[in-house]
């Protein structure tokens, strides 16, 4: 079906054609088979990864009899911070069937091996997926680079920002926020999509939020102009917290779009916007990709988003999903290494783990934020009881 697939580890199930049914409203080519084998050996990379830092961090023996992550981390010496990360690393295991989770009433979780680790190859998968589509490189480089950097970040040598975002790692960082890594961009043309068909009427003044090195943006502004609307922009304010991606993003759209009345800014979602310039209902359009599920306090900040809308104005953020609250994610284990990801308000029902939630969680959010409307594009859950392994969508909700 593609080439370099005959390998075990290489092997996919076919495509079920019933998923693109359930796209709804997105072109179905965004989920082609190509696209469809690079996803799945994406993913499991992610989980060869998982397999191998048990190993690289000396977890096997230790989960030879039943052990709370607090034991495992005094019995390897990890420092208090490396605590969600390992957390994180437990649960992939769990979700792969090589370690079992018990917890009694009201206590930790017991970790326990099932049996012996199985075999790892990520040259192999690295090797099938990229015989697929050379462009999946950057996905598989970014778990390299966290996997690589996951014993010293456990040990203390380094954090994991130091790590990950660390000189040397930005050419890095742009090749996977592009819209020519397949995994990545296709949140960016979810989110430019759906926004297109539910922008209000006549003019429109954008707010991006942590734009990165701006691929959101250029999928959202060739949309606007495939739809003839790109003149029907009075203002777009990009932000991004990074001043390295800021900078790059402006020189590219300003490039791109030199009559589009473009403002630059660093806007910072964990402070009050209208102290960062953003008054209230001053926006027609919030749009957000992969940002949202690291504010430190969620129901804040969709609160202020809220506010920040012009009355009908809506919030477009493509979101990886997870399938229920605690579900891991392959894809998450760079993340996991991030204080931004993980030092988060939690709630025992809205929000029990940090990083990227459910359909059910985010619905509810949105709405107790005063959205309504609220909705996840396209239907997640009926497409995830097909394929587990769908874990993206867009949120939508419109101000009153």
């Amino acid at each position: 079906m593609c080439p370099g697939q005959d390998d075990e580890r290489g092997r996919v199930e076919p495509l079920d054609p019933r998923i693109l049914d359930l796209l709804g409203e997105f072109p179905r080519e965004l989920f082609d088979e190509r696209f469809y084998v690079s996803w799945e050996l994406v993913h499991r990379y992610g989980q060869q990864w998982a397999l191998r830092l048990a190993r690289d961090l000396g977890l096997e023996p230790e989960l030879a009899e039943p052990r709370t992550a607090d034991e495992l981390i005094a019995r390897h010496g990890f420092v208090p911070a490396a605590r969600p990360a390992v957390v994180g690393l437990l649960r992939q295991l769990v979700a792969q069937g090589v370690v079992s989770a018990d917890a009694a009433a009201g206590g930790p979780a017991h970790y326990v091996l099932n049996g012996p680790l199985p075999a790892t190859d990520l040259a192999a998968v690295r090797a099938t997926c990229l015989a697929v589509d050379a462009r999946n490189a950057p996905s598989l480089d970014l778990l390299d680079l966290a996997g690589g950097a996951w014993p010293a970040v456990a040990a203390g040598r380094t954090r994991g920002q130091e790590a990950l975002f660390g000189l040397g790692q930005s050419r890095l960082w742009l090749a996977y926020f592009a819209n020519d890594n397949p995994s990545y961009a296709i949140n960016n043309r979810l989110a430019a999509i759906a926004a297109v068909h539910r922008l209000p009427p006549g003019r429109l003044r954008i707010l991006e939020l942590g734009g990165g090195g701006g691929s959101g943006s250029e999928a959202l502004l060739t949309e606007l102009a495939r739809v003839g609307r790109l003149a029907d922009v009075e203002s777009y304010a990009f932000t991004e917290p990074s001043p390295f991606l800021r900078r790059g993003a402006e020189r590219r759209l300003r490039a791109a779009h030199p009559a589009l009345a473009l403002t630059v800014a660093g806007l910072d979602v964990d402070l009050p916007l209208a102290e960062q310039g953003v008054a209230p209902g001053s926006t027609d359009l919030v749009y957000a990709v992969n940002v949202l599920h690291v504010a430190h306090d969620l129901a804040a900040t969709l609160a202020a988003l809220r506010d920040a809308l012009a009355p009908g104005g809506v919030l477009i953020a493509a979101e990886a999903m997870r399938n229920h609250a605690r579900e891991p994610l392959p894809t998450e284990l760079p993340f996991l290494l991030l204080e931004s990801y993980w030092n988060v308000v939690l709630d025992a029902e809205l929000r029990p783990v940090p990083g990227f939630l459910s359909p059910v969680q985010w619905r509810r959010l949105l709405g107790e934020a005063g959205f309504t409307g609220v909705e996840v594009v396209p239907d997640h859950e009926r497409i995830r009881g097909i394929y587990p392994r769908f874990s993206t969508g867009v949120l939508c909700g419109r101000r009153p």
